[in-house]
């Protein structure tokens, strides 16, 4: 498919709607400093003053993005956009030992496909089937709810610590965030929301209902504590409601700073339990399945290390090391599971592009047998799926992704990152799983998928754009080229797909 015939069949629908938000936007950015985009190394960006009246702090956010997919159905193809908008205000107040604070939010969903399935497996094909499954067969949807309520009392052990009661948004990783500013990029982009994320990508997010203890310990160390319930939302516009979804989770963070060197540690562990009576995902038989209604329990260790250090004259170089081990039980299964990753970058001194070259190598288990009473599938709680799996066909389950990526920044305001991904199953005997966890109680929150008995899932390279106008205004593009292996597809020489989105937000 050529450009100009892949903008007419589906990148112009879904980009059209946010053309008008697009051009409020701009008349009213114009006038503030520049910050480094999101999702891009460089300089601390500078900071968006909130409006003041007294001792009260009052932010917003308008976000708007329009999709396009080319995907899917099973060996032909659908393509469709759709278009989201999310209008979130808050309200804080900080005082001498606590604050609280308040945020609402008004997602909305326009023209949403009704017709992105695969009529073979009733599967959504891309997230626009997804979306408008999970809010009742609406093409056109909107919601209102409490994104974030709570307190937060600080000091309560006479150190640098907080302690956060209510609803709040939370992300593993992100414990404490480093001095240096490429190995914050690091945690924040390679390491973080792995295991528990906001889902802040699908526009609706994710919320938890509980406790948060975090504890510096001096300045280089941090302890964090949490018991949480999670809410509804992600996918689901009505997100006020929470789920049967416990979560219990603590880690130790550490930052070795040296004249030369910046490194972070972190061990982790994770309780997960899911008493939601809804049909697991995994490679046993409908039947299996149906007859299981025992709850899963889940126990995650593992550890994260992040490494950036300069190599004389040629520039600085990095590492990022993740691994974790689940044991518990899946239903009426026991439950052991494993994943890692290997990651290397290189930051050559060239100043004008600033390029940041980095490869890695990523897997989870999968299970082999679906009849010996184990369950051997990595599992991933409450991540964040589209900030690992940026063309969100995949998740980290039962999968290995080899990862190249070259990212530059030609100025402070614009930056540029591109992907190359080869993706395959780990075990052959397992699923092909797609999802971002539990956000219903009418679903489990991921797919298990035939794959056709091939482990080849599919190659894809991608590029996106970022530029801040100021401090309040950002614009970002995306676009993905996939070519389908034989999970997937039953074509000898697979098919094509593609994915993009234009997404705009203002703050203030």
């Amino acid at each position: 498919m050529s450009f100009c015939q892949w903008k007419k069949t589906w990148c112009w629908p879904a980009l059209l709607a946010c053309t008008g938000f697009l051009a409020v936007l701009l008349l009213s950015a114009s006038s503030a400093r520049a910050q480094v985009p999101d999702g891009f190394p460089g300089n601390s960006p500078d900071v968006t003053q909130p409006s003041q009246a007294g001792s009260l702090r009052i932010t917003g956010e308008l976000w708007g993005r329009g999709e396009g997919w080319n995907w899917f159905e099973g060996d032909t193809s659908r393509r469709y956009g759709f278009g989201q908008s999310l209008l979130r205000l808050g309200i804080t107040q900080h005082r001498n030992k606590f604050d609280w604070g308040l945020v609402v939010a008004q997602p909305s969903l326009f023209a949403l496909p009704d017709n992105a399935f695969d009529p073979r497996t009733n599967s959504a094909v891309g997230l626009g089937g997804v979306y408008f499954a999970a809010n009742g067969n609406a093409r056109n949807v909107a919601g209102l709810f409490v994104e974030q309520g709570y307190v937060a009392i600080r000091g309560i052990d006479r150190n640098h610590s907080t302690l956060r009661l209510g609803r709040f948004r939370f992300a593993d990783g992100l414990e404490k965030s480093p001095t240096s500013p490429d190995l914050a990029w690091l945690q924040q982009q390679r390491v973080a929301q792995r295991l528990i994320g906001d889902s802040y990508w699908t526009g609706i997010s994710r919320s938890f209902d509980g406790a948060h203890f975090s504890s510096d310990i001096g300045h280089k160390t941090n302890v964090t504590l949490l018991a949480a319930r999670t809410s509804k939302g992600v996918f689901q516009t009505d997100a006020m409601g929470e789920l049967d979804v416990d979560i219990f989770y603590g880690a130790f963070s550490r930052e070795f700073p040296t004249p030369h060197t910046d490194s972070q540690l972190r061990f982790f562990a994770l309780g997960y339990h899911d008493g939601r009576n809804v049909l697991k995902a995994d490679n046993r038989s409908l039947a299996a399945r149906e007859a299981d209604t025992s709850d899963i329990r889940i126990g995650t260790f593992g550890v994260s290390y992040a490494l950036v250090t300069p190599l004389p004259h040629i520039g600085k170089w990095d590492l990022v090391v993740w691994g974790a081990q689940q044991i518990g039980h899946w239903g009426v299964l026991t439950h052991r599971a494993n994943s890692g990753t290997f990651e290397l970058g290189w930051r050559p001194p060239i100043g004008r592009i600033h390029p940041w070259l980095r490869a890695g190598a990523f897997f989870s288990s999968g299970d082999a047998n679906p009849n010996d009473g184990k369950h051997t599938t990595f599992f991933q709680p409450l991540p964040t799926q589209q900030l690992y799996a940026r063309m969100p066909f995949y998740t980290l389950e039962n999968t290995e992704d080899y990862t190249g990526q070259v990212i530059v920044q030609p100025t402070k305001k614009l930056g540029l990152r591109t992907e190359i991904h080869k993706v395959k199953l780990h075990q052959i005997n397992d699923a092909w799983y797609l999802g971002t966890g539990a956000f219903q109680n009418t679903s489990f929150g991921y797919d298990a998928l035939a794959n056709n008995h091939h482990r080849g899932l599919g190659n894809y390279v991608d590029i996106n754009a970022s530029y801040s106008f100021n401090p309040h205004f950002e614009v970002s593009y995306y676009i993905g080229a996939m070519s389908g292996k034989g999970a997937e597809t039953d074509r000898l020489k697979g098919r094509k797909s593609g994915f993009t989105y234009l997404e705009m937000v203002y703050r203030f």
